[in-house]
C-alpha cells in the first residue's frame, strides 16, 4: 500500500490565541523559510479557546509530539518550543523550524506536506499528541 504524501487539502490548523498572538508575532520577524511556512498555517488557522480535558489534543506551544517523515519513514519524539527554547539534542523542536510550523495546529492521524525553497518535498504525519504539562512554566516569547 503506498501512503499519499499530498494530500488534497491540507488538515485544518487549531490555535489558542495565546498561541497565535506570540506565533503571529514571531513569524512576522523571521525571513526563514520556517517563517513564511509559519505565517501561512497562521493565515489558515481557526482560534480556539484553550482545550479541555479530555478534548482531542492539536499540537501547540510546549506540546509533545510524535511524527513520521513521510518520505525517509523516520519518526521523531519532539517538544514544540520558541527558538530560544530549541535543542535539537534534548528534542525540543522550534516552532520556527520548518518541520515545526509544519506540524503546529495539527493532531493525531493529520498528514501535511510541503515544499522546500529549493524544490526538495516534505511530507509528514502526526502519529500523537500529549498537551503541555499544567504547571510547566509558560514558553517566553523570544
Amino acid at each position: 500500500m503506498t501512503t499519499a504524501i499530498h494530500p488534497p487539502r491540507p488538515p485544518p490548523v487549531r490555535l489558542t490565541e495565546t498561541d497565535y498572538n506570540q506565533l503571529a508575532d514571531l513569524a512576522e520577524a523571521l525571513q526563514t523559510e520556517g517563517g513564511a511556512l509559519l505565517r501561512r498555517e497562521l493565515d489558515r488557522a481557526r482560534l480556539v479557546r484553550e482545550p479541555r480535558p479530555g478534548a482531542v489534543p492539536f499540537v501547540r506551544l510546549g506540546s509533545h509530539v510524535e511524527y513520521r517523515d513521510l518520505l525517509s519513514g523516520r519518526t521523531r519524539q519532539v517538544e514544540i518550543v520558541l527558538p530560544a527554547e530549541a535543542d535539537v539534542d534534548a528534542g525540543r523542536l522550534s516552532v520556527a523550524a520548518p518541520a515545526g510550523a509544519a506540524l503546529i495546529g495539527l493532531s493525531a492521524g493529520d498528514a501535511f506536506s510541503w515544499t522546500a525553497a529549493g524544490g526538495r518535498p516534505h511530507a509528514v504525519v502526526v502519529e500523537w499528541v500529549r498537551d503541555p504539562v499544567p504547571g510547566a512554566p509558560a514558553p517566553e516569547a523570544a
